[in-house]
């Protein structure tokens, strides 16, 4: 059905329904004669007109119903005829004007919560196409392909989130490994996180020192961005074949190196986050994955994920479960550390995005 059509009629049927009112209030008043008055009764069919017809037929209406009541109503002996007519517009006019202001500032209310209504859709839809576009950039980062067992996951809390991490092909089975983490949440640190990975991918395919590049693309980001918006990064240079493993960390969560025999350390040689400061000094080291090692990765939404009674996991948690399943794989291990998570969460919403990378070199 066309709707200008539908609207005439729903239109057409409340006039209606008005009318018939007026008339049944004033076939009542003239019954009951001078016993006493049904006039207040006109304000109903009046009000209503007022919702839903334009103002000059509303006021068509009063004067009708006013002209009814002095007809058909009784106007007292003590009452001149004409102060009644007065004093019955004014009444009903003050009725009118409040029910047209109250109509007004519904309409206004309607509005704004459809234009709130509105803009949180388009945001639910420019969210989802960011989620999109940031799985995809994960699903692009692909470790190459060698007998080092390597698994990532990437958990955001708010469909996007500011977690990252990327492969990086060197050949002669050389892998670049990163792991970064923008500061905040949700979209505004999902829209950072690809301007830090394309600036990450092209400074370390220079020729400098691995802590140089570092420094180099810790000066463009500041340089580029406010203060507040600083990531934390450790990057890692892997030679597949021997286990050498050259890193920065700058700032990040430390990662965890656990030996075949239980025992782990924490890497944490670098320097502050990227962009947080200008010019900075970051220093690299080198370790070596023996066989039968494993190096967890992760971000800060792992081991700071607090139970009901704010304890966070913590790291220790976190490399004895490394420790507690040697002969795991590296995506079973991935698995073993969200349930882990969600288990210490115990019903809790995380409270932040949770990124996790597993290196495992074979025995």
């Amino acid at each position: 059905m066309d709707l200008d059509a539908l609207q005439r009629r729903i239109v057409a049927v409340e006039t209606f329904l008005i009318v018939l009112t007026i008339a049944s209030i004033a076939t009542a008043d003239a019954l009951v004669g001078d016993r006493f008055s049904l006039g207040p009764l006109y304000l109903i069919p009046i009000s209503y007109s007022a919702l839903t017809h334009r103002l000059r037929t509303t006021v068509a209406l009063v004067v009708v119903c006013v002209v009814l009541r002095q007809l058909l109503g009784p106007l007292g002996n003590s009452v001149d005829p004409w102060l009644a007519v007065l004093r019955d517009l004014a009444i009903a006019g003050v009725f009118v004007v409040a029910v047209v202001v109250l109509r007004r500032l519904g309409i206004e209310r309607r509005r704004i919560f459809d234009l709130a209504r509105e803009q949180r859709d388009e945001l639910a839809r420019e969210v989802e196409l960011a989620a999109v576009v940031q799985e995809r950039l994960l699903e692009l980062s692909e470790p190459p392909a060698s007998e080092v067992d390597i698994a990532a996951r990437s958990e955001p809390l708010r469909g996007v989130g500011g977690d990252f991490y990327d492969f990086i092909d060197h050949g002669d089975n050389r892998c670049g490994i990163v792991i970064a983490d923008i500061a905040g949440k949700g979209v505004p640190a999902a829209l950072l996180m690809p301007a830090l990975r394309f600036g990450f991918r092209s400074v370390v395919a220079g020729r400098r020192a691995l802590a140089r590049r570092i420094g180099q693309l810790n000066e463009e980001f500041f340089a580029t961005t406010d203060p507040r918006h600083y990531g934390t990064l450790f990057y890692a240079r892997f030679n597949l074949e021997t286990g050498r493993i050259t890193y920065v960390n700058a700032g990040h969560t430390p990662p965890i190196l656990v030996e075949a025999d239980g025992e782990w350390r924490s890497l944490d040689a670098g320097g502050p986050p990227i962009g947080l400061l200008g010019e900075c000094t970051y220093e690299s080291e080198r370790i070596d994955l023996e066989p039968g090692s494993t190096m967890l990765l992760y971000t800060d939404g792992v081991t700071e994920a607090a139970d009901p009674d704010d304890n966070e996991l913590g790291i220790e948690r976190l490399a004895e479960l490394v420790a507690a399943n040697p002969t795991a794989t590296a995506e079973e291990l991935i698995d073993a550390v969200f349930e882990r998570v969600h288990a210490h969460l115990d019903g809790r919403e995380p409270g932040d995005d949770s990124t996790v990378i597993v290196i495992k070199r074979p025995s």
